[in-house]
């Protein structure tokens, strides 16, 4: 299954192939119900990926995106826990507003 291939190369840092993986999905759901829930998967991957890229403008609009998606659904969809993801990230955003460039420990992805 895509969710959870996705979620085991997201925690391993591989945010490109986790991105892929999540897109097979979205793509047959697009309009579906879980659309949102995998684009706002696939946005915050890609924030992370552009946040390694040094890329703040990437990454902050990436991650309110995601975010933003994600918060449509309840605090654990799929047994992917969301309310601790969207936590991390909202951190992650406000400690780029706080300084230059920090150096931040990116998000993983609980399932429950």
């Amino acid at each position: 299954m895509s969710l959870t291939r996705g979620i085991e190369l997201f925690n391993q840092g591989l945010y490109w192939e986790a991105h892929e993986a999540w897109e097979e999905t979205w793509m047959e759901d697009r309009q579906g119900p879980d659309g949102g829930f995998y684009k706002g998967l696939i946005q915050v991957a890609a924030g992370c990926l552009h946040y390694r890229r040094g890329n703040r403008r990437g990454t902050v609009n990436k991650w309110r995106g995601g975010t933003a998606y994600l918060r449509g659904y309840p605090a654990v969809h799929h047994r992917v826990a969301l309310a601790p993801l969207l936590t991390a990230v909202d951190a992650l955003l406000a400690a780029l507003k706080a300084e230059a460039w920090p150096v931040l420990e990116l998000p993983r992805i609980e399932r429950r």
